[in-house]
């Protein structure tokens, strides 16, 4: 027999098992206790994708998945606090008190396209795991890990790849990105999250594959934007997402930052990776209205003369730049409302009778509009005496509250 071939049908044989090293004190016993009970009844069951990626690189997961061959009618049925979810394509939810597991049946490509009535294709043809594994983005995280049988199933070379620090599509870039074009959008998140370059063929394709974006559904679009920058890697994704051309489409204003405007961002991405690291809430509204400021600062100087009132002048330069970005790209309303708050409040905070400053104090945005305040005095001309005392007021007990009234700043600030 050919010796060629021989070794050919070793090196699938080694790919496909790969005896590889994993933590098992980095993973989610209730993960484990799902596959133990899927493998009793007969069944096949792996972790799969983000958590065994992540765990070759040494990092406790988020999330874990699980993946099997028994269908979701089959996984409800072992798990008592279970429900199916999803239309597209069914998976399981198995719920132990505040955490979820996602548990779902191998994929195969469909042999049949049904639409359902939202024009949404409908995905729940079931296969095998090299089906499954097929059906997946990137090669890191088509990794399937059996933790009874200490096994790895690496059918695209992920380990590899994870090793070269290597972000890589699975099969043609031009197809894959057509298929779903979110995937150029998770290649440049991956690529930020992870630390890794983005394989060539797999980079040379986004900047053509753009236009795939206007396909898709605003909601699925816009969440998966945010997660570029509320997932603790917002300063490289913001330096990829202008590299990238994401900018041009979405907040070109981003793209004609000036020096002021460009510090004021990064302080803020750099402050919102630090709040998510340390397990912090990060409104999307906060973010945007970071994003957008310069416009309604530039507005709102040129609207100064026409008004009387610097707060009516405000308003106009606000309601024009939401309406200017939602041409562009629209912003939910609960966040463009929250947005808009933020930056109504910014003028309030220079008034420093009494009366007025514990009516701020009570406003539903006042941490937001505060926070934001702060971020202005480090980058903007926003008095640093005013931000201190702010600081010192906000941080202070009743009774030192009352000093730092008698003690006000006398000086009126722009």
């Amino acid at each position: 027999m050919n010796s060629n071939f021989l070794q050919n049908i070793q090196k699938k044989i080694e790919l496909l098992f790969r005896p590889q090293k994993i933590n098992h004190s980095l993973i989610n016993e209730n993960a484990l206790n799902i596959i133990k009970n899927l493998k009793q009844n007969n069944y096949e069951a792996y972790i799969v994708g983000g958590a065994v990626r992540d765990i070759l690189m040494n990092h406790t997961p988020k999330d874990f998945d699980v993946v099997t061959n028994a269908t979701p009618e089959e996984v409800k049925t072992l798990f008592r606090r279970s429900r199916i979810i999803g239309r597209r394509f069914k998976l399981v939810h198995v719920i132990y008190g505040r955490e979820i597991i996602e548990v779902s049946t191998f994929r195969a490509n469909p042999t049949q396209k049904i639409h359902m009535s939202n024009g949404v294709l409908k995905d729940n043809e079931f296969g095998t795991i090299s089906e499954d594994a097929a059906r997946r983005d990137f090669t890191i995280n088509a990794l399937y890990y059996d933790p009874e049988r200490k096994k790895l199933i690496d059918l695209y070379g992920g380990v590899n790849d994870i090793k070269n620090k290597k972000i890589k599509l699975i099969g043609n870039p031009k197809l894959r990105y057509k298929e779903d074009p979110i995937r150029l959008i998770r290649a440049i998140r991956f690529s930020a999250k992870l630390k890794m370059d983005i394989y060539k063929s797999t980079k040379d394709e986004i900047n053509t594959s753009l236009k795939l974006l206007n396909k898709v559904p605003y909601s699925r679009l816009f969440d998966e934007i945010m997660k570029l920058f509320l997932t603790g890697h917002a300063i490289k994704s913001f330096s990829l997402f202008k590299t990238y051309k994401l900018s041009n489409l979405y907040f070109p204003i981003l793209n004609k930052l000036n020096e002021s405007s460009n510090k004021f961002i990064l302080q803020a991405l750099k402050d919102t990776d630090e709040r998510i690291l340390k397990n912090k809430s990060v409104n999307p509204g906060f973010l945007l209205a970071i994003f957008l400021w310069q416009d309604v600062l530039a507005s709102w100087e040129k609207n100064k003369h026409k008004y009387a009132h610097p707060s009516i002048s405000l308003n106009e330069a606000i309601d024009k730049t939401l309406y200017d970005q939602n041409k562009i790209f629209p912003i939910q309303k609960r966040y463009s409302i929250a947005m808009g708050e933020i930056w109504r409040l910014q003028p309030r905070f220079n008034n420093l009778s009494p009366k007025k400053i514990y009516r701020l104090l009570g406003h539903p945005k006042f941490r937001a509009a505060y926070d934001f305040m702060l971020l202005r005095s480090q980058t903007e001309k926003v008095h640093t005496d005013l931000a201190s005392w702010w600081n010192n007021f906000v941080s202070a007990d009743d009774a030192t509250k009352k000093i730092l009234l008698n003690n006000k700043i006398k000086k009126k600030h722009a």
